[in-house]
C-alpha cells in the first residue's frame, strides 16, 4: 500500500448532516433542480409499524469551490422503468417486459409508483423507496457502514443523459473516497492522481472480511437446484476469487435495507453504475476494487451483480463501456472520472418469493490499497412479476 498527502475536499457543495450522516448536495454550484425544501438529511425511513434506527442530528458543515449542476428534474413517473401509471382508480397492469398490457401474456397488478425524491435528502428515498402511501417499496435502511465522507445524493454526473435518474429525480452515491472531490476535474492525465484518489477514515473493521451476512465463501453447487446450499455462502461464487488475489479490502462503503416482499411480487431489480480510477493503471491486472449486491433471501444468499462470465462488478467486468483514455468523453466532463472508465447504468434483477423477508446489502470497496477511488450509483429498487432463473444484470435494452 503506498503512502500519500491525504487531499483536501476543495469543493463549495454543502454538507448537511444527520443520523450520524454529511451528504453532499446535488446542486453545489449553478442552476439547480434541487427542491431543498428540507434542511436536513431525514434518516432512513423504517416500514409502518417498524423499527427505526436511532439516529443523532447532526450540524450543516459546508465545503468550498465549484461542484455539480444538477439535472433537470423528471416529472412523475416518467424516470421510473417501474412505475405504473393509473386510470381512473385502476392501476394499468405491466406485462413482465414492463410495457402497458395489451392483453397477451402475463399481467402485474403491483401497486403504482410515484416518485418523491425531488430534493431528497434520504438515500433510499433517493433510490425509489418509502414514499408515502406506498407500502409495498417500504424498507428498514441501515447506514451502519455508510461513512458520511463517501455518500451523496445527486441529480446528474458528467454531461449529457447517460447518468441521469432512471427513477424520479435523484440516487444514491457510494464511493471508496471523499464524495467531496467527485467534481474536482483533472486537468492532464498525469493530473489524473491528484483528483478522487483519497480514503477514507479507518473504521476498526477486520480488513480481511465482511460485515455479515455478507461472506466470500463459495457454495459446493447450484443453489437453484439444491436449496439445502443456500445459507451456506456466495450462491453465485463471483467473490473468493477476485478478493482472495489480494485477501485485503479498504474504504468500505455499503447502504442496507430490509422488506418484505409484496403480494404478486416475483422479481426484485435495481439500477447501478460503476465506474473507477483504477483505470487504466490496474486494467487486465488483479488487484480491482469491486462492487456487491448481496441478497439474503429463502432462494439465494449471495452476490447478484455479476456479468455472463461470472465476474463481479469491477475494472474487469464485461460491462465497461467508457473508457476516458483521452480525456473527452461527455460522461465524464467535470468530473474526478476524468481520464478514468465506468459502465452505463446496469439492471440487476432476482426471483424472490411473496411474503418473505429479504435483506439486500449494496457495498463498494478498495481492494489491496486505499487508493484510487471507485464509485457506484444506485437508483429504483422495484418490485416485478418477472420470471426469472439466475440472477442477472444487463445493460438496458
Amino acid at each position: 500500500m503506498s503512502s500519500r498527502s491525504r487531499l483536501s475536499p476543495g469543493l463549495g457543495c454543502s454538507y448537511i448532516a444527520v443520523a450520524g450522516l454529511a451528504l453532499l448536495t446535488a446542486a453545489c454550484s449553478g442552476d439547480s433542480d434541487d427542491a431543498s425544501g428540507s434542511d436536513g438529511i431525514t434518516g432512513a425511513s423504517a416500514p409502518t409499524g417498524g423499527a427505526t434506527q436511532s439516529q443523532t442530528t447532526s450540524e450543516t458543515d459546508n465545503a468550498s469551490s465549484a461542484g455539480p449542476t444538477a439535472g433537470a428534474e423528471t416529472d412523475g413517473a416518467s424516470g421510473s422503468t417501474g412505475a405504473l401509471e393509473t386510470s381512473g382508480t385502476d392501476p394499468i397492469k405491466y406485462d413482465v417486459a414492463g410495457a402497458p398490457d395489451g392483453g397477451s401474456g402475463s399481467e402485474c397488478g403491483l401497486e403504482p409508483h410515484v416518485p418523491c425524491d425531488a430534493g431528497a435528502s434520504d438515500p433510499f428515498q433517493a433510490m425509489g423507496l418509502n414514499c408515502p402511501g406506498e407500502g409495498g417499496l417500504q424498507v428498514a435502511g441501515e447506514t451502519t457502514y455508510a461513512d458520511p465522507l463517501g455518500l451523496t445524493i445527486l441529480s446528474s454526473f458528467g454531461e449529457g443523459d447517460t447518468y441521469l435518474p432512471t427513477e424520479g429525480s435523484s440516487y444514491a452515491v457510494l464511493s471508496t473516497g471523499e464524495v467531496a472531490q467527485l467534481f474536482d476535474a483533472p486537468d492532464s492525465p498525469g493530473d489524473a492522481a491528484f483528483h478522487c484518489n483519497s480514503w477514507l477514515p479507518a473504521d476498526g473493521m477486520d480488513t480481511t472480511s465482511f460485515p455479515p451476512p455478507i461472506v466470500k465463501n463459495e457454495v459446493a453447487g447450484d443453489c437453484l437446484q439444491d436449496p439445502g446450499l443456500v445459507g451456506t455462502g456466495d450462491c453465485s461464487n463471483t467473490i473468493k476469487d477476485q478478493f482472495d488475489q489480494s485477501g485485503f479490502k479498504y474504504d468500505y462503503q455499503e447502504l442496507r435495507l430490509s422488506a418484505t416482499v409484496p403480494e404478486g411480487a416475483s422479481s426484485l431489480s435495481f439500477d447501478v453504475a460503476f465506474m473507477t480510477k483504477e483505470y487504466p493503471i490496474w486494467l487486465d491486472k488483479p488487484y480491482n476494487d469491486m462492487f456487491i449486491a448481496w441478497l439474503e433471501s429463502s432462494a439465494w444468499t449471495g452476490n447478484i451483480s455479476f456479468d455472463p462470465n461470472g465476474e463481479a462488478l469491477s475494472l474487469n467486468a464485461a460491462f465497461f463501456e467508457f473508457f476516458d483514455e483521452a480525456g473527452d468523453l461527455p460522461q465524464f466532463s467535470g468530473t474526478c472520472m476524468r481520464y478514468s472508465a465506468g459502465t452505463p447504468w446496469l439492471t440487476t434483477s432476482v426471483s424472490v418469493v411473496a411474503g418473505e423477508t429479504i435483506e439486500l446489502v449494496f457495498a463498494v470497496f478498495d481492494v489491496e490499497d486505499v487508493n484510487w477511488d471507485s464509485v457506484v450509483l444506485l437508483d429504483n429498487v422495484r418490485w416485478g412479476c418477472d420470471e426469472i432463473g439466475e440472477p442477472v444484470t444487463e445493460p438496458p435494452q
